[in-house]
């Protein structure tokens, strides 16, 4: 049963409440016949008060019946009815009677009146914000009502009862586990089952719904479910939207932190390669001897496959860096992560003379997220430390990594030596297109921290003005092994 069918029985009760109250004022003046006054006009009266009451606006109405009320006593003084103390008595009680009706008509009006604004700004709200009303009972048969606006995001005819047959067919086949599960709560007579599932609709199209519902006890005894069910499908695409946005976003950083790298990533291969080189060079000499040295040149060809090994993971993690690809989680050892970044970071410390400190406490320990991804915070913290020591040269320019295991989270520290970062300054860090570089982009720290959340963690950031900055993730531990 929808809610307008519901409201259209609460007027019908509204009107039988009316016909009732007629009644019983005719039952006063019945109990009044022995008086010679004649009530035929007072009952007229009556009838017009109810009658006005549920076709004229409230001003109109009272106007009704404060006529009502002076033709009646009009007529009570042009038919000298004072002169007999019976109908002065009968008078005053008919006056009282459609007075006091007259006011509980007015109140009823006025209720009704504010029930049926309250209806149209339900309504309203229903259809901007697409959230309908659903109430169920399932103790012993099933039994579902629902509003207007659950019809159309069930996409049924308006003039269809509603059953729970007809949630379970619009119901993902994937997510029907999901609803019985909300029919198993309230046969248990749960407080509150809230549930989000999704909705297969004939042509195909896939919507999100969410629902609320609270336990209410009705007269019968019976324990009634009532609350709201919401279309999130928009919401739920718009996240899937920017959560597509923030990838390529990350990728278009990633790309151009890679420029920036092109001489660490020239080094990381040339040295492994100029290594091949000389071990090639040096099998020949040892073969090339009048007597060959077999077990020289073994060790020259060992070299070789290391450092072809040693450049092949360099390009690799080059490739993955510049490569587009979805998020992979998967767990990983953090310390690694974090000694793969160092490794192509080496010649852009050597080139800005930073003297790295690195301490990796966080042996053995798990962490469940995308390599590329922390490889890429990881690098954008240490050029911003790096850069952050370009005007130092009164002192070491330290950079400072550790890593250590606290209260179930992986927590990475990178600080440096340099001129500090203003406390004004600081909340703003993280926010999208805020930077203190003149030609920096604003998104290095906003994708970072994105990143970070995405993988339940948290970035957060410390600094001294002349001293130095300290930036800080933690992400949450997956494992950790006892044997490192």
């Amino acid at each position: 049963m929808s809610i307008t069918q519901r409201c259209k029985q609460l007027f019908l009760s509204d009107a039988l409440a009316f016909l009732a109250a007629i009644a019983a004022g005719s039952m006063i003046f019945i109990t009044n016949s022995y008086l010679d006054l004649d009530i035929a006009p007072t009952l007229f009266y009556i009838t017009l008060v109810f009658m006005s009451a549920n076709i004229f606006s409230v001003p109109v109405f009272l106007t009704v019946a404060l006529s009502c009320i002076a033709m009646l006593s009009a007529s009570f003084v042009v038919e000298e009815g004072y002169r007999d103390h019976r109908l002065i008595v009968g008078f005053v009680r008919c006056l009282i009677a459609l007075t006091t009706i007259t006011l509980l008509a007015l109140r009823s009006k006025r209720a009704t009146d504010t029930l049926r604004r309250k209806e149209a700004l339900f309504l309203g709200a229903q259809k901007l914000s697409h959230t309908g009303s659903i109430g169920f009972t399932f103790d012993d048969k099933e039994t579902v009502w629902w509003s207007d606006e659950t019809t159309r995001i069930f996409e049924y005819p308006m003039d269809v009862t509603p059953t729970a047959t007809m949630i379970r067919a619009r119901t993902h086949p994937e997510d029907l586990s999901i609803v019985e599960s909300v029919f198993e709560q309230a046969a248990r007579k749960e407080n509150l089952i809230e549930v989000e599932h999704r909705l297969l609709m004939p042509d195909g199209r896939i919507k999100h719904v969410q629902m609320i519902a609270n336990p209410l006890s009705n007269q019968g005894g019976r324990l009634e479910y009532v609350g709201a069910l919401m279309d999130v499908t928009a919401s739920r695409q718009s996240e899937e939207a920017l959560f597509h946005s923030q990838a390529k976003l990350a990728h278009v950083t990633r790309v151009t932190s890679m420029g920036e790298l092109a001489a660490s990533i020239a080094h990381e291969i040339n040295q492994p390669l100029a290594a091949v080189i000389t071990s090639g060079e040096s099998c020949k000499r040892w073969i090339n001897r009048p007597e060959p040295n077999l077990e020289e040149a073994r060790r020259s060809l060992d070299r070789i496959i290391q450092n072809s090994t040693r450049a092949s993971k360099v390009i690799a993690c080059i490739r993955a860096l510049s490569r587009q690809s979805d998020v992979q989680r998967k767990a990983e050892v953090f310390d690694e992560i974090v000694n793969d970044s160092l490794t192509l970071m080496q010649h852009d410390t050597a080139n800005h003379q930073v003297r790295p400190n690195v301490h990796l406490g966080a042996a053995g320990a798990y962490v469940k997220g995308d390599r590329v991804q922390l490889q890429q915070v990881i690098i954008n913290l240490i050029i911003n430390a790096c850069q952050a020591m370009t005007n130092v040269h009164d002192r070491a320019r330290t950079l400072r990594i550790h890593t250590s295991v606290q209260d179930h989270e992986v927590v990475l520290e990178v600080a440096d030596t340099g001129t500090g970062i203003a406390e004004d300054i600081l909340p703003s860090l993280f926010d999208p297109f805020f930077t203190t570089k003149h030609n920096g982009l604003g998104m290095g720290l906003s994708i970072c921290r994105s990143i970070i959340e995405f993988h339940g963690g948290r970035i957060w950031v410390s600094s001294t003005v002349g001293v130095g900055t300290q930036f800080l993730f933690a992400i949450p531990l997956t494992a950790l092994r006892h044997d490192q």
